[in-house]
């Protein structure tokens, strides 16, 4: 099987150690957490922490999201990447943008085993930046397949474990929840259909969240409700993290969307 060549720029090892040494244990322990989760080098992690002054979880998703990828350490077979782009790519004749479509992403997911609905498929989508539903791009594709050092279908399944594992750390399920809302809504629209928004919480948040299919019922009970605002759709994941199934936590002075203070007082009168 043909394996991808990856090349490592590193640092030599007595320079690694010394500006290793001259940190203290909090900015150290943030170096070995930031390579751990990025799968990134020290060298790396230490780059990306120093410029947003140690604060890991921004770290993280400058890391994953900045356009320029400057600071990608890794090189993936460029050759092997353009035959794997070639093997998904649309027809000519079927788009007028160079894109991998709906079509050849279910191909795609067929070949690294997942379901097209699998919550990991949109870990993968953020590690491209990819902007819209359904389609990448070449750029998003070399991108995103280079952040994960991998050049074809083989590589990026044997990908597929640590990938869904990244979505257990709190700061990557929050920033891949989050690229969500942009991924899944129309351009120039500035909200998510309910139906759209209804199907992605239950992807992001079955397993996670006891209430999901209870909130999502909730939003679609009257026809009410015509679209999820991006407040309301990253309010709802820190309110599934924050407020347990019997409400208990909630404050009614909070500042939590009028939605969800509608859907607390929908719970507590179904208790009464």
């Amino acid at each position: 099987a043909r394996r991808c060549r990856v090349s490592r720029a590193r640092p030599p090892a007595w320079a690694a150690f010394a500006t290793m040494n001259r940190l203290n244990k909090a900015q150290k322990d943030k170096v070995k957490r930031f390579a751990a989760v990025a799968d990134a080098d020290e060298k790396t992690a230490l780059a990306v922490l120093k410029e947003v002054r140690w604060d890991l979880e921004l770290g993280l998703e400058t890391y994953f999201t900045s356009p320029s990828s400057h600071f990608a350490s890794s090189n993936v077979d460029a050759a092997a990447l353009e035959k794997t782009y070639g093997e998904y790519r649309a027809a000519d004749d079927t788009h007028d943008d160079d894109i991998i479509d709906a079509a050849g992403i279910e191909r795609l997911c067929a070949d690294i085993g997942i379901d097209p609905v699998d919550p990991v498929i949109l870990n993968i989508s953020s590690k491209m930046e990819a902007k819209t539903m359904g389609a990448y791009t070449k750029e998003e594709f070399f991108r995103g397949m280079t952040r994960m050092e991998t050049c074809d279908a083989r590589a990026l399944k044997s990908k597929i474990p640590a990938l869904r594992a990244e979505m257990d750390d709190p700061n990557i399920f929050k920033r891949v929840f989050e690229y969500s809302f942009d991924f899944a809504k129309e351009p120039n629209h500035k909200s998510l259909p309910l139906e759209t928004a209804t199907a992605m919480f239950k992807v992001l948040l079955d397993g996670r969240w006891a209430l999901v299919d209870e909130w999502c019922a909730f939003l679609e009970k009257d026809g009410s409700v015509k679209a999820v605002t991006r407040d309301t759709w990253n309010q709802t994941l820190e309110f599934s993290r924050q407020i347990g199934e019997d409400m208990s936590g909630y404050d009614p002075a909070g500042a939590w969307p009028y939605l969800i203070d509608e859907f607390v007082e929908h719970k507590l009168e179904q208790k009464s």
